[in-house]
């Protein structure tokens, strides 16, 4: 088989792929971000481990700490969003807040909330990462350490027919199968956020102490086709290929 056949069917296969995401963002460094009085931007010492070069720093609290236009408004039915985190200097007390929102700040949510907000039957018993679509609850994974950095992912959709986004997922730590697959979410949120569409980003910082600050780095949103369209997509790139191959024996 020729290189553009090999290519094609390779694209075909990866269009095929549950997470075939088209990036709507990527942003490591504070680049086009609006930040209030309880962010800054830093360059990350050794001391901050995975987290390096520049990243931004939340010390105080603000429901837009930092926040962001997109370059364009953002309505497929799955997005997913990804970035690190770390706990950098204090204490993960109760309520310790640190959200990525979407649209809004009390629209779909994802990040850190302190010890499941003082809830008293918590996955996880105390875990510190967590996501919703709407309201001031969550779905939570995983007691976090200070100093270490956690890699969360979010799958957030419209399902069951919804003209808004009503599913939120979370990994921590994914495996490159639970990414490629989203599969095996940690915590998975469902409620109506009323919202069907954004345009704006930004993080929500709430109940940090003095001493207290959080690192957030590699920042990436992306939709992801649906299946379908995505397999058709692909077909019609493996058609042209073996066209182009055809044209030039």
């Amino acid at each position: 088989m020729s290189f553009a056949p090999k290519l094609a069917l390779a694209a075909l296969i990866s269009f095929g792929g549950a997470a075939q995401a088209l990036p709507v963002l990527a942003s490591s460094d504070a680049n086009g971000w609006a930040l209030s009085s309880s962010a800054s931007a830093v360059t990350a010492s050794a001391a901050d481990g995975a987290i390096t070069g520049e990243a931004l720093r939340f010390t105080g609290n603000s429901d837009s700490a930092a926040t962001r236009q997109l370059g364009q408004a953002v309505s497929a039915s799955r997005v997913v969003v990804q970035f690190d985190l770390q706990f950098d200097t204090g204490s993960v007390d109760t309520n310790d807040f640190l959200g990525l929102w979407l649209g809004s700040s009390t629209g779909p949510n994802i990040g850190l909330k302190g010890n499941c907000d003082g809830a008293a039957a918590c996955n996880g018993n105390g875990a510190d990462l967590f996501v919703r679509t709407t309201g001031t609850s969550g779905s939570f994974s995983t007691p976090i350490v200070v100093g270490q950095t956690y890699h969360l992912f979010g799958l957030l959709e419209k399902v069951n027919g919804s003209v808004n986004y009503n599913r939120y997922s979370l990994w921590v730590n994914p495996t490159g199968a639970e990414m490629a697959g989203l599969t095996g979410a940690d915590a998975v949120f469902s409620d109506n956020s009323g919202i069907s569409s954004f345009s704006t980003i930004g993080f929500r910082s709430v109940n940090l102490d003095a001493g207290d600050a959080v690192l957030v780095d590699n920042l990436s949103i992306s939709t992801v086709p649906e299946p379908a369209t995505a397999a058709l997509a692909g077909l019609a790139l493996f058609g042209v290929a073996v066209a182009s191959r055809r044209r030039t024996r």
